[in-house]
């Protein structure tokens, strides 16, 4: 009962946002997007397909130590230890050490995976697109704006879609992690989100999702098995 009554407040509040959004000239799909949030929404921990006790454990890792970094942010250099992370672990992405004032979204999602030695199947990047392509050589990308992710997932955005252009060639915008599923909405934790560490709630199939990266968490612990 208690996660039908979350569900419904997270629509309740994204309906608010939306009509506040369309009154202020706010496109709705971006306004639905960007409905962020201090504190991570609860229940957050929910799995809709089952999964082995030790793949949710493996993934609660990655979410849990994201989680940990909440409120981290540029404006008192908060941040800085997450880049100070991801710069490192070698080899770095095209060689390029990043800034305390770069965009760091993937250098969140990249940090993360080093603080929880899991870069063989979340590969370390700074920027988007490469990352996706990572992803894709791994055979671990879901194109899908309609999929449901499982905690650990892996979110990617465009703010704002070309017309006529097919998702697979749009440039991506931003990166999060998948924190939970309550009812139709995503709750997304993400780096470098207006400037620090924020969670998100974004509906499942809205047109600003570029797709999903699926990290091989059972493949990883039987590789830990062998």
């Amino acid at each position: 009962m208690k996660k039908a009554v979350s569900a419904m407040g997270f629509r309740l509040i994204l309906c608010v946002l939306l009509l506040v959004a369309v009154l202020l000239g706010v496109p709705a799909a971006l306004a639905q997007a960007q409905s962020v949030v201090d504190k991570t929404p609860e229940p957050y921990a929910n799995f809709p397909r089952e999964v082995s006790q030790a793949e949710i454990d493996l993934r609660l890792e990655y979410v849990n130590t994201a989680k940990s970094w909440l409120g981290a942010k540029e404006a008192d250099g908060s941040h800085r230890p997450i880049i100070d992370i991801y710069n490192s672990h070698y080899p770095l992405a095209l060689g390029y050490l990043v800034t305390y004032t770069d965009s760091w979204c993937a250098a969140y999602v990249s940090a993360i995976s080093i603080e929880c030695g899991l870069t063989d199947i979340i590969p370390t990047e700074c920027g988007c697109d490469r990352q996706i392509k990572l992803f894709q050589a791994l055979d671990s990308w879901e194109e899908a704006d309609d999929y449901v992710p499982l905690p650990g997932d892996l979110i990617y955005y465009v703010w704002k879609p070309l017309e006529g252009v097919e998702d697979c060639n749009q440039a991506t915008d931003h990166v999060g992690i998948i924190v939970g599923v309550a009812g139709d909405q995503l709750i997304v934790i993400e780096g470098n989100c207006a400037d620090a560490v924020r969670c998100r709630v974004v509906s499942i199939n809205d047109p600003v999702i570029r797709g999903f990266a699926i990290p091989d968490y059972a493949g990883y612990l039987e590789e830990q098995r062998a």
